[in-house]
């Protein structure tokens, strides 16, 4: 199978890290410093008491590279529009899109059906570019279950989490999904195909909603946030309220509030997706992670209140570091409805 993966932060590197340890030949692109590190030195991995170092093909240049069997999408969430001109070349017409990314997907109501079926989500595509781009029926979505940091020159670290769960986002599209999870699985990347990817990206969301953002405000880490009284209960009420709004999309939820937050716990010293993002100056995925769940919640006529204070604090601390900005033609959400 032909694979592309475009982004190499830790998803995308780890990704194509295990890929290519495995024997599977995937094309990674990349850009900038990243593309000429990897090029020098390949990517190092390192998980527990497992170690390796591997050169997958990288390049920026895609326009030669022919169509592929599967996209795999690994950039954030605010940057997807932008490396449209990147994934086109590697597009055809049987190409399956992987979208391996944070937060809420902008293919949500995209072959759906019912009364929202094809409804735009401004937060996560706020010019409709995204939804006019990809075809619903060749969508493949994914829930990311990989805790994951990037180091220099090129290290990839890896707390040990590693899973995907995926399905078809409109139809069922089993035979692709079964040679597909075949590959991976032989890799050491355990990927179940679930027939609701939807429930699956909103139960993955429940962790990062509150952890995400809080992280950011705080500057800490898992067991930081999760051993202080305080911050664990605002993580409590922010899942609460979410529980909530996938309560009126009729999406149940598998674990439990206290679970979710004793899993968090497990993770230790981890730092969240996004405060690395702070950390290294990136513009952080506020809106898929938070801002999309509110305004999904506008949608169903829902009270978030937590979510809007916290979502504020998080804008105003990320903005004032530079390391926000709003969707274009949107203004930041407010604090109150």
């Amino acid at each position: 199978m032909r694979i592309a993966i475009v982004g190499a932060g830790a998803i995308g590197g780890m990704l194509a890290a295990i890929l290519t340890k495995a024997g599977q030949d995937p094309l990674l692109i990349a850009r900038g410093a990243t593309l000429e590190k990897i090029r020098a030195g390949g990517i190092e991995f390192r998980e527990g008491e497992t170690h390796f170092n591997v050169s997958p093909r990288v390049t920026d240049d895609t326009g030669s590279e022919g169509f592929q069997d599967l996209v795999v999408i690994a950039v954030k969430a605010h940057q997807i529009e932008s490396a449209l001109p990147a994934m086109r070349p590697l597009i055809g017409p049987e190409t399956r899109i992987l979208t391996a990314i944070n937060g809420v997907p902008w293919w949500y109501f995209q072959g759906i059906g019912g009364e929202r079926e094809g409804r735009v989500l401004h937060r996560v595509d706020p010019t409709g570019a995204l939804a006019a781009e990809f075809d619903p029926g060749r969508i493949i979505g994914c829930a990311v279950y990989l805790a994951a940091e990037v180091h220099a020159p090129y290290r990839i670290e890896s707390a040990g989490v590693r899973k995907l769960i995926v399905g078809a986002a409109s139809g069922k599209d089993e035979d692709f999904l079964a040679r597909l999870s075949a590959i991976f699985e032989d890799s050491g990347l355990p990927m179940p195909v679930v027939p609701d990817i939807r429930a699956e990206v909103m139960n993955k969301l429940m962790g990062n909603l509150w952890a995400n953002p809080l992280s950011v405000i705080v500057d800490g880490t898992m067991s930081q946030m999760t051993e202080d009284p305080g911050v664990c209960e605002i993580g409590r009420k922010m899942m609460a309220e979410f529980e909530t709004v996938c309560g009126g999309l009729n999406v149940a939820l598998p674990i439990t509030i206290e679970k979710r937050l004793a899993g968090a716990a497990r993770l230790g010293a981890f730092r969240t997706s996004m405060l690395q993002d702070a950390d290294r100056g990136r513009h952080i995925e506020l809106e898929a992670i938070l801002g999309s769940v509110i305004e999904i919640a506008d949608i169903l006529a829902i009270p978030v209140e937590t979510m809007r204070m916290v979502y504020a604090l998080t804008r105003l601390k990320a903005t004032l570091a530079d390391c926000y900005a709003a969707p274009p033609g949107l203004s930041p959400l407010a604090a109150t409805a």
